[in-house]
């Protein structure tokens, strides 16, 4: 444990940075390795929420909901779906549950009640998801990672292996629970396509279909055209409690990778301290059995030319269980080539997208509301998924320019940096001191 705690890992979107001494006053010490890694994933993130910002909500779960999609928008899926999807956040929250830990016992290090703190820290964190919920994306994991966060806090002090056995379990039970709900429809789907038209099962579910694409568009019309009072109202009249459920819903997925990411970091394995080659074999192992796993499903899916049932079990059915392994594997392949990969340009430039990732995570959201809804420019609709790349390019440019030349500049990126005087209570320098 002290080996782990001396490596100084940090949450993915923590404000509380790892600090070289005692006191929250000082200086912090950077951990190349979490920074890049957030870096990595905070850039990752960007590349699944484009299709939320630009374009009708449920396009990412059906491909064919926002038209008939080109072979070049096929190929897009694919590659998100075996490589993007749920696997960042699952990253995410692994880091999350880490730092948890690592908040805790620095803050009784120093004296201070780390349960308190700690509450006090998440506490403001889900105010921040909320406002970013309403105002900015519908697709906020911020707070979900508040109120599960309370729940981890609790738990992430239990024996090390139990811990991490309980935490993936949880993971992959949602593939049970999810796959049996979402397997018969997907089913009932492929039986009533395959009536005539005229069979009163199919005319039902083409109605029930096409309701859901009017629901769709018709939210779709004020966030191209609403100003953002109206769209901010349109989200608390339609989705007023929303994110508290969609907590629930998420126990068997951020809350049980939180838990991982704990009992990983108390056993190590972010120090540095493993054996790099058994890393990289075994990460590269987890994420070719996830990729020959996911495949075949994806081509079923492309083969029966993308129906909404068949898609939503492909993504939200087994998954879980074929994410799990690819997880890991980024995980154990970035911790063992951060010092190479990191010390390069590129590398240097996605470390402090990390030591920022908080604020370019919900940077990211604000730079593409103001791009695609319609109190900015209005580009919401008008894109398929290769012209949403550009805009993918454009954000990861923003984040790796903006970032190093903020931080050449300041202690921490404005998001922590507020995070953690509301954490504490306290205002804290933020400018860095001239040098000679």
């Amino acid at each position: 444990m002290a080996t782990a705690v001396s490596t100084g890992i940090a949450a993915p979107l923590d404000a509380d940075l790892a600090l070289a001494a005692g006191t929250p006053d000082q200086p912090e010490a950077r951990i190349s390795t979490l920074d890049f890694i957030r870096g990595v994933a905070v850039l990752g993130i960007l590349a699944t929420n484009i299709l939320n910002y630009a374009q009708l909500p449920g396009a990412h779960r059906w491909l064919k909901l926002i038209g008939e999609p080109s072979f070049a928008d096929k190929v897009l899926w694919v590659v998100n779906f075996l490589f993007v999807d749920g696997k960042l956040r699952g990253l995410f929250a692994m880091l999350f549950g880490a730092g948890l830990v690592l908040f805790m016992d620095r803050a009784k290090a120093r004296g201070a009640k780390p349960y308190w703190l700690q509450y006090r820290r998440l506490f403001w964190l889900a105010l921040f998801g909320l406002f970013h919920y309403y105002v900015l994306f519908e697709g906020d994991i911020l707070f979900h990672y508040a109120l599960l966060g309370m729940i981890a806090v609790l738990l992430v002090r239990l024996p090390v292996k139990p811990l991490l056995i309980a935490g993936m379990l949880l993971y992959c039970a949602d593939s049970y629970f999810a796959s049996q709900d979402l397997g018969g429809w997907a089913r009932d789907e492929h039986r009533i396509l395959a009536e005539p038209a005229s069979n009163p099962e199919r005319v039902k579910y083409v109605e029930e279909q096409d309701q859901f694409v009017a629901d769709a568009r018709a939210e779709g019309k004020v966030l191209a055209e609403g100003s953002l009072p109206q769209i901010v109202a349109y989200r608390v009249r339609h989705y007023g409690l929303d994110p508290l459920f969609g907590a629930v819903t998420m126990i068997f997925d951020s809350l049980a990778c939180m838990l991982v990411g704990a009992a990983l970091f108390r056993m190590g394995f972010f120090s540095g301290g493993w054996d790099r080659r058994k890393m990289i074999r075994w990460g590269s192992l987890g994420i070719a059995a996830s990729l020959l796993m996911a495949a075949p499903l994806a081509a079923w899916v492309w083969a029966a030319d993308f129906p909404r049932a068949l898609n939503m079990f492909v993504f939200y059915g087994p998954s879980h269980v074929i994410r799990l392994p690819m997880v890991l594997g980024y995980a154990a392949v970035l911790v063992a080539m951060t010092p190479v990969w990191a010390a390069t340009g590129l590398g240097k430039r996605l470390s402090a997208a990390g030591r920022m990732a908080f604020t370019n995570y919900i940077g990211a959201s604000a730079v593409m509301a103001a791009i695609f809804q319609g109190w900015g420019l209005g580009l919401y609709g008008h894109f398929m998924r290769p012209g949403m790349e550009l805009f993918v390019l454009f954000g990861w440019a923003l984040m790796l320019v903006c970032s190093p030349w903020w931080l050449a500049r300041f202690r921490y990126g404005p998001l922590e940096w507020l995070w953690r005087c509301l954490t504490y209570w306290r205002l804290f320098p933020l400018r860095r001191a001239a040098t000679a």
